[in-house]
């Protein structure tokens, strides 16, 4: 997404009341709502109700100075990236503020074009946080379709393995379960076919038989069943 297109917001700390002016003017942008303190204490008291996203802030002030700024603004918003400017610039400062995670350190006085420059890198560096940030959502949850889909396979898989192997012990039910080669052979030593016509009954009830399937066993079956009773009948 262009940098345009976001909405970041940023704070502006210093102790200064007219360079926390010009540096709004200087960053205020469409996309960029500004805000300005020129004290720490309520800075941090803003940030701890609405996160942001850009912090420049002053290093020496007045009651709470910019380190702890910075401090309270990376707890709200760990990818908060923050810019510390100060007259006082010296290495010590300089590696405490990287320390704590500031992402770039000005020495004032400094011309406004480097402080446009540092503005427009740490933008960027939000936007980019905020597309690694979608794209890591994107495959977490193309993972978590993937797991669902394979689970949903197997569970089905292993549905048709159990179906595959109740219809291959059907004729190990009932001794007088029919099987295919039952409606070629006729040689039959009395069988139950109640019984059979109960068993075909129950496989048509849990879906192991086609309707055909079902109409035909139970046809052929009856066939029998009336032979059957004929014959016991003319003894």
């Amino acid at each position: 997404m262009p940098v345009e297109a976001q909405s970041i917001r940023s704070l502006i700390v210093d102790d200064d009341k007219v360079i926390g002016e010009i540096l709004k003017e200087l960053i205020l942008r469409d996309y960029n709502l500004v805000e300005v303190f020129s004290d720490g204490f309520e800075a941090i008291e803003f940030i701890r109700k609405q996160p942001v996203d850009i912090v420049i802030t002053d290093l020496m002030m007045p009651r709470v100075g910019g380190l702890e700024v910075l401090h309270q603004a990376k707890i709200t918003n760990p990818d908060v990236v923050v810019i510390i400017i100060t007259g006082y610039a010296s290495l010590d400062t300089a590696i405490e503020a990287v320390r704590e995670g500031a992402y770039d350190y000005i020495k004032k006085p400094f011309k406004l074009q480097e402080m446009e420059i540092a503005f427009d890198n740490a933008v960027e560096r939000v936007n980019l946080m905020r597309e690694n940030r979608q794209l890591l959502q994107e495959l977490k949850d193309s993972y978590d379709q993937l797991v669902a889909i394979k689970k949903e396979r197997n569970e089905c898989d292993d549905e048709d393995e159990e179906k595959r192997h109740r219809i291959a012990r059907l004729n190990f039910f009932s001794d007088n379960l029919p099987g295919l080669h039952f409606l070629h052979n006729q040689q039959t030593d009395e069988p139950n076919y109640f019984e059979q016509l109960q068993n075909i009954s129950a496989l048509k009830r849990d879906g192991l038989l086609t309707e055909g399937e079902f109409t035909a066993f139970k046809a052929h079956v009856i066939k029998h069943l009336g032979n059957s009773t004929t014959l016991r009948t003319d003894d």
